[in-house]
């Protein structure tokens, strides 16, 4: 067990203390709020992460103004109501219930600037630094003194009116391409007056919404202040104008808090840090700001380990770190590290926490609930506490031991019924077992890593090389039986598919791998395999039917996948493939027909459910329920959705 002294030390800020290192930065909850006010769930999400034992935890992006600064109506009403309003009254509750376990309570206020939308700004163009035309049509008009005034004003209220309503601190949104960030990025500033061309002008309205928040809240109020580096697109914001700007702040703000990239690209300049770029991925810029200035730096970006906490705090290269959709993946990071519980954490995955946007373009418009692949309580904690305890203890069996099986087995045992689960091979984690090979799936191994410590700790008796056969049944009965057995690849009707062998072969046995490989389906793992085989030197060509690649993956996924596979292979698309010969591929395009040598030929067309062992045990108990790839194959997400609810249900 490590002890991990650093990240446990308190941080004091003027009479404010941290309790430790880690702070959740902003990350929204479901159903942040109704009209302004905070609904029930997220009042709950935050408190569970101060319970879980954050630092700090602040509420998510909230306008300063709804004239020009909201982009959504999703946000928190600070400004508009009330002091004695019903929103008012359960925004303090919100404060309070994050204060309550030890938490620093902090509200990140926020102008959206020349990227908001017209329809949020009463159907006027949205305001900037400068008057142009975005890529998407929209119009945005150059802000004149006057405005500038009474925007920095607006600040100032929402300041005091955090203040007011039981927040310790403010953090300013100053990065990701909003307002504040936009008159510092000469990509966005092109005024030719005193707000336009050298750092320091580029920073005088910024300095100006800085002191008038000051003014409004006094000297001991602390306000921590949010900043892109480095914005990664041409003509943005470079670490010298950061560093420069960070050094002309640092006596009105207490706390700088770095981060990269813009939010209109999210992905591509890692403002969301995807699974192929590297953890603390902004690191070097924090540290590279904490040279130059007096007061304290935090990091974020890509951090879902205490290691990489300790490192980071060791090598002196920030003062604090906050974390993101890892507070998502496990709003108990904390607390497991200090209760010696490390290997239980649930890593975040940086696959995207906000999956509830439909793919299909005609629902672009509707964002269901949000959720996380490892953590399937995840915006649903408030809902799930209310569901019904067991009436008795039961007997469960759960067949499988794949990630599902893992998860069905830990909630049942957790609740307090008698678990046994079986497996008939010598590993658990089911498919999950070619992450010891992928590089790319270092936390998805992790996350399989951390089921085991939990299944270990548990109470669950785990059984390995066990067959659930008839005499393991009359050995060990069970009121219910949760079948967890997993799926098994959908071989194509291919002429010559013997040739061919299933994408896992990939992993499994990579020295008969050959120079050139053929993927038969460009899905989410056909790519991902093709990209993997890339990466090994291997002259990869990827055929798929549809009309695009990767459709199944979560879209911020796909834009960080997609880039880097068009670069390292052939993909071709809306092709049908029609044999694999001894020679390669005969595939049909554009009408005509087209092979492609290959010395090895894989293929990834879908998994099917294997029904043989839910037949088998359908009549063994009085419940038998399917689980997982078991009723229908999908994405570790719904296998441990699908575990969670299952035993949940066992009453």
């Amino acid at each position: 067990m490590q002890d991990f002294p650093l990240l446990r030390q308190p941080l004091t800020v003027k009479g404010l203390t941290f309790r430790n290192r880690v702070f959740a930065s902003p990350a929204s909850t479901n159903r942040i709020a109704l009209n302004g006010c905070p609904t029930a769930e997220c009042i709950d999400g935050y408190e569970l992460r101060s319970r879980g034992g954050f630092a700090q935890v602040t509420v998510n992006e909230t306008p300063v103004d709804f004239e020009y600064a909201s982009r959504h109506n999703q946000g928190l009403d600070i400004v508009s109501q009330d002091l004695s309003s019903y929103a008012v009254q359960s925004i303090c509750t919100l404060t309070e219930a994050i204060r309550a376990h030890g938490a620093v309570a902090s509200i990140q206020l926020n102008h959206s600037g020349g990227a908001n939308h017209p329809e949020f700004c009463h159907g006027d163009a949205p305001i900037g630094p400068s008057a142009y035309v975005r890529d998407d049509g929209v119009a945005v008009q150059a802000m004149d003194e006057a405005m500038m005034n009474r925007v920095a004003d607006n600040y100032a209220f929402a300041a005091r009116r955090a203040q007011l309503l039981g927040f310790d601190m403010i953090m300013l949104h100053g990065g990701h391409g909003w307002l504040l960030g936009q008159f510092l990025s000469p990509r966005t500033n092109k005024r030719t007056d005193a707000y336009g061309g050298s750092v320091e002008n580029r920073a005088r309205f910024p300095m100006m919404v800085l002191d008038r928040i000051r003014k409004a809240v006094g000297d001991r109020f602390v306000i921590e202040y949010r900043i892109s580096a480095q914005e990664r697109v041409e003509g943005g914001i470079e670490l010298e104008d950061c560093i420069a700007f960070c050094q002309l702040i640092q006596d009105k703000v207490d706390m700088l808090h770095v981060t990269a990239g813009i939010y209109t690209a999210l992905v591509e300049t890692k403002a969301f840090s995807s699974m192929f770029d590297p953890h603390c991925c902004n690191l070097e810029l924090a540290a590279a700001v904490k040279k130059h200035v007096r007061i304290p730096v935090g990091a974020v970006g890509g951090f879902n380990s205490p290691e990489q906490i300790e490192r980071a705090l060791a090598e002196g290269k920030c003062d604090y770190v906050a974390l993101g959709r890892q507070q998502l993946a496990d709003p108990e990071f904390v607390n497991k590290i200090l209760e010696g519980r490390a290997d239980e954490i649930s890593p975040c995955l940086r696959c995207s926490c906000f999956n509830g946007m439909p793919s299909d373009p005609e629902l672009r418009g509707l964002v269901g609930p949000r959720s996380c692949t490892v953590n399937p309580a995840s915006g649903r904690e408030l809902r799930l506490r209310c569901a019904p305890a067991p009436r008795v203890s039961k007997r469960v069996l759960v067949v499988g031991g794949g990630v599902g099986g893992m998860y069905a087995a830990i909630t049942a045992a957790e609740r307090g019924h008698r678990v046994t689960l079986c497996e008939k091979t010598g590993t658990l984690g089911g498919h999950l077992w070619f992450t010891d090979v992928d590089p790319h799936k270092e936390d998805l191994r992790r996350y399989r890593d951390s089921l085991k410590a939990r299944l270990a700790r548990c109470g669950a008796e785990v059984l390995m090389n066990t067959e659930a056969d008839d005499a393991f049944l009359e050995a060990h009965p069970a009121d219910v039986i949760l079948c967890a057995t997993g799926s098994k690849p959908l071989v194509p009707p291919i002429k010559g598919i013997e040739r061919a062998r299933h994408a896992l072969f990939a992993y499994a046995e990579p020295d008969q791998i050959g120079e050139r490989v053929v993927m038969i389906g460009g899905g989410l793992i056909g790519c991902e395999t093709g990209y993997y085989l890339a990466e090994q030197g291997k002259k990869v060509t990827v055929l798929e039917m549809r009309s695009d690649l990767a459709v199944d993956a979560f879209e911020s996924h796909r834009r960080a996948l997609l880039p880097r596979l068009r670069k390292t292979v052939d993909a071709r698309t809306g092709v049908k493939v029609l044999e694999v010969t001894e020679e390669g591929v005969l595939f049909e395009e554009n009408g005509r027909q087209v092979s492609v040598s290959a010395d090895t030929v894989v293929f990834a067309t879908g998994m099917r459910a294997d029904p043989e062992t839910y037949e088998r045990l359908k009549d063994k108990a009085r419940r038998v329920v399917r689980i997982g790839d078991c009723r229908k194959p999908g994405r570790v997400q719904e296998a441990v959705f699908d575990g969670m609810t299952a035993a949940m249900d066992i009453l």
